[in-house]
C-alpha cells in the first residue's frame, strides 16, 4: 500500500518541533511531508522538497556507496535504522546528523512508509572533537605538568556533563564541576565537603543516594540509569553513570557520578511511547509504566477488592553473568520475560525495574490466598531450567508481597513494603515468598540505624580487633591468633560481629571493614614471635571487590609481615557464590605466599568437593562438632572423618570452640593438630592483658 494520506499520519508527529527534522517517506524513499525543524535543518521549504527522493541529503560518494537505500532496507528488515554522519543542506553546506528511520506498517504488516527524525549534532560533535584534542594534548605534555591534580580538575571543570565524586564512607562531595553548579544550583565551594543531603535538591539527592548504594554494594563495573528530576533549570531528565574506584590506597573507595541532560534527546522521540515505557532488553514494561499501572490500580479500588505488589529478584543471577557471560544473562532475562506472564492474569502488569529485579501489579484482588497462589506459580515457573545455546541454566526467584490493606497506602509505600518482604524472603533462604508485616519496617529502620552508626564507627575509629590464640598439640605453645572484630559504640557499648557484619555485607561496608582488619592485623602480628600466624576471615561479599588481591598485598607490604604468617579463612560460601571467579582470586592470593584455611568445615553442602578444587593449607572443624564430641556419636564420627581426610591430604586440622578439658583431651586423641577456644584463651585486644576475658 502506497502512503497516499501522509497528512493524516503526519499529525502523529510533533509538527511544531524546530530542533528536529521530522518527516515521512514513502516506501520508495520519496519525501511525503516536511516540518519546520526539517526546513531549519536542511534549508528546503515544503514546496521545494516534497516529492523528491531523500537521497538528495547525501553526498555523491554516499549515494554511490548505497547508503540511502541501506538505511531504508535496514529499517524495513529490522524495524529501525539509526546512524550518524555528514548530510547536505540545500546551500551545499554539511552538518553532522543523528538519523533515525522507523518503518511503518499497516495492521496487516504491509510497509506503508517510513518516519524519519534527524537532529543537527554538529555542535556536539565539535565538542567531542575538542575534548579528544584536549586529551591528546594532555597526553603529549603530561611529562611537563607540575601538578597533575590541578590539570585534571581543570579538564573535569570544562566537561559538558555534571561530574560529582563522593567519598564511599562519609558520602561527602569531594569534587563538583561547573556543569554540576549550573544544573543543581549553588557553587562548587558550597558543595565540596558536604553530603548530598546538605546541598542538593531532595529528589536529586534520593536518586544519587540510590545509585551510590547500588554501586558500593557491587563494587564493580559502570552502572547507568535515567531519572526525571527537578533541577535549577527546571524538570530535566538526567542519564547518570556511576562507577566505584579506588585510589592508590586500596582501602579507600570513591564513587564517580556523571550526569548528562538528555531531556531534549528523549523529547524528540516522545511520539514512540513504547520506547519510553518498556525495557529495551526484554520488551517488558519498565519502572515508569509499572508506576503508572500501580497508581491506576490503587485509584480503581472499590468494595472488598484491593491491589497487591510483588517484588521479584533472581537468586544468584550474578553467577550466570560471571560464569557464562553477560550475553547469556541477557538471554535468560528475555526468556523470563516470555515465561513469567503465562502465570499471571491479563490485567496484571509484570515489569523489569532494572538488572534482575522485577515487579508485578496485581489489581482487583479478592483474597490474600489468591496472591499467594500466583506468587507460587511464578516461583514454580522460574524453577524450571532454561536452555540457552546448549547450556542448561538453573535459576530460582525470591518474592516479596505487599497488599494495599488501607485506602491511605500510597504507591511508594506499597513498593517499599514489597521490597522489605523481598529482603525477608532472601533472608529465609531464597527461592520462597514472604508477605510484608509491620515489624519488617521496624527491622528495616533498625538496620538503617545500624548502617548509619557503622559509617560513623568507620570514620571515627570505633572498631578494634581482638585476637584469640591458637595452640598446637602441646596445648601450651601459641602458633597463631585469629583476628576478631569488636565495635565499641559510644552509647550502646560493645557490639558483637553477628549484629553488624550481615548489615555491612548488605550495604557494601564490608569492604571497608575488611581493609581495616587486614591492615590492622598484619601490623599487630609484627609484634609477635616470628613463628606465629594471624588469621583473618574473608566473607563471600569481599570477593566482589576487584581490589581484594592488591588489598592483601598492600597490607603485607605496609606492615612488613611475611606472607607465610598471614592466614586467610574462608567458608565454602565463597566458592558457592561464584566458584570459577573466586577460585581464580584464591589462586592469586595463594601466589602471594599467604595461607588459606577452609573454615566451618563439615557444615556445608559440598566441602569435600572444594578440597579437590583448591589446595587448602588448613581445615577448621566447626565448633558445633567440637562441643558435641563427648555426647554425640555423629559428631565424633564426623571429626574422625575430617581428621582422616586431613592426614590423607597432609592438611592440618584445627578444632574450634574448645571449652572443656574433656573436649580437649578427646580431640587430641582423635588426631586434631591445633586447638582454639575459651578453654585455651578468649579473644583480647592487643593492649589487654592475656588473662583478661572479653
Amino acid at each position: 500500500m502506497i502512503l497516499d494520506n501522509s497528512d493524516v499520519m503526519y499529525r502523529h508527529l510533533v509538527q511544531g518541533v524546530v530542533d528536529y527534522a521530522i518527516y515521512m517517506l514513502r516506501p520508495d524513499g520519496i519525501v511525503a511531508n516536511w516540518n519546520a525543524g526539517a526546513q531549519r535543518a536542511k534549508g528546503y521549504t515544503q514546496e521545494e522538497i516534497v516529492g523528491r527522493h531523500f537521497s538528495c541529503f547525501y553526498s555523491a560518494e554516499d549515494q554511490a556507496a548505497g547508503l540511502p537505500q541501506h538505511g531504508l532496507d535496514t529499517a524495513r528488515d529490522k524495524g529501525r535504522f539509526e546512524a550518524e554522519g555528514w548530510r547536505l543542506r540545500k546551500d551545499g553546506s554539511t552538518f553532522w546528523a543523528h538519523v533515525v528511520i522507523d518503518a511503518i506498517c499497516d495492521d496487516n504488516g504491509v510497509l506503508i512508509g517510513y518516519a524519519k527524525v534527524t537532529r543537527d549534532n554538529t555542535e556536539r560533535r565539535e565538542r567531542e572533537l575538542q575534548l579528544l584534542k584536549a586529551k591528546e594534548l594532555a597526553e603529549h605534555y603530561n611529562a611537563e605538568l607540575t601538578s597533575t591534580s590541578s590539570f585534571l580538575e581543570a579538564v573535569v571543570s570544562h566537561i559538558p556533563s555534571c561530574v560529582l565524586v563522593l567519598d564511599g564512607v562519609s558520602r561527602s562531595i569531594l569534587l563538583a564541576n561547573r556543569q554540576a553548579e549550573a544544573t543543581f544550583g549553588g557553587s562548587r565551594a558550597d558543595m565540596q565537603g558536604k553530603t548530598a543531603q546538605q546541598c542538593l535538591p531532595a529528589p536529586v539527592c534520593e536518586f544519587f543516594e540510590r545509585l551510590t548504594n547500588e554501586a558500593l554494594r557491587s563494587d564493580g563495573g559502570m552502572r547507568e540509569e535515567e531519572e526525571e528530576l527537578a533541577t535549577a533549570r527546571g524538570t530535566r531528565t538526567l542519564r547518570t553513570k556511576t562507577l566505584v574506584f579506588h585510589s592508590n590506597d586500596p582501602r579507600s573507595r570513591y564513587v564517580l557520578l556523571i550526569s548528562d541532560d538528555v531531556t531534549d534527546e528523549n523529547a524528540a522521540h516522545a511520539q514512540v511511547r513504547y520506547m519510553a515505557h518498556h525495557d529495551t532488553l526484554t520488551g517488558m514494561p519498565n519502572r515508569r509504566l509499572f508506576r503508572e499501572q500501580l497508581l491506576k490500580a490503587l485509584n480503581s479500588r472499590g468494595g472488598d477488592r484491593t491491589t497487591a505488589v510483588l517484588c521479584l529478584d533472581l537468586d544468584n543471577f550474578k553467577s550466570v553473568n560471571d560464569t557464562l557471560g553477560h550475553p547469556y544473562g541477557d538471554e535468560l532475562l528475555r526468556l523470563l520475560a516470555k515465561r513469567l506472564p503465562k502465570s499471571l492474569r491479563e490485567q496484571d502488569t509484570l515489569a523489569r525495574l532494572g538488572g534482575d529485579e522485577f515487579a508485578v501489579v496485581l489489581p482487583n484482588i479478592g483474597k490474600k490466598d489468591d496472591v499467594r497462589q500466583m506468587a507460587e506459580r511464578l516461583i514454580d515457573a522460574v524453577r524450571q531450567p532454561f536452555e540457552i545455546d546448549g547450556h542448561t541454566v538453573p535459576i530460582s526467584v525470591s518474592i516479596g508481597i505487599a497488599l494495599a490493606e488501607s485506602q491511605d497506602t500510597s504507591a511508594d509505600h506499597l513498593l517499599r513494603y514489597a521490597d522489605m518482604a523481598l529482603y525477608e524472603a532472601k533472608r529465609n533462604g531464597r527461592n520462597c515468598l514472604a508477605f510484608f508485616k509491620p515489624e519488617m519496617e521496624t527491622a528495616a529502620l533498625k538496620r538503617h540505624e545500624v548502617e548509619m552508626d557503622l559509617r560513623q564507627a568507620i570514620m571515627f575509629q570505633q572498631l578494634q580487633l581482638h585476637y584469640q590464640p591458637i595452640m598446637d598439640v602441646s596445648h601450651v605453645r601459641i602458633v597463631g591468633r585469629e583476628a576478631l572484630m569488636r565495635w565499641q559504640h559510644p552509647v550502646k557499648g560493645l557490639i558483637m560481629p553477628i549484629d553488624f557484619i550481615p548489615i555491612a555485607e548488605e550495604t557494601g561496608l564490608i569492604h571497608e571493614l575488611g581493609a581495616f582488619t587486614l591492615h590492622e592485623a598484619c601490623v599487630e602480628a609484627m609484634r609477635w614471635d616470628d613463628h606465629e600466624t594471624v588469621a583473618v576471615n574473608l566473607s563471600a561479599s569481599q570477593f566482589t571487590n576487584g581490589a581484594l588481591v592488591s588489598l592483601v598485598e598492600s597490607a603485607l607490604t605496609q606492615s612488613g609481615l611475611p606472607a607465610r604468617r598471614l592466614e586467610l579463612e574462608i567458608t565454602e560460601s565463597v566458592l558457592l557464590a561464584n566458584s570459577a571467579a573466586n577460585l581464580n582470586t584464591l589462586n592469586r592470593l595463594k601466589a602471594l605466599g599467604v595461607k588459606v584455611a577452609l573454615d566451618d568445615f563439615g557444615t556445608g553442602y559440598s566441602s569435600l568437593g572444594y578440597l579437590r578444587s583448591f589446595e587448602f593449607d588448613k581445615i577448621k572443624i566447626d565448633k558445633s562438632f567440637t562441643q558435641d564430641v563427648e555426647s554425640s556419636k555423629e559428631a565424633l564420627a564426623i571429626i574422625r572423618a575430617i581428621n582422616g581426610i586431613g592426614r590423607s591430604l597432609d592438611i592440618p586440622t584445627t578444632a574450634e570452640g574448645v571449652e572443656t578439658t574433656e573436649q580437649l583431651d578427646r580431640l587430641t586423641q582423635e588426631g586434631c593438630s591445633h586447638f582454639q577456644g575459651y578453654l585455651l584463651g578468649r579473644p583480647v585486644s592487643h593492649d589487654t592483658p592475656s588473662d583478661e576475658s572479653v
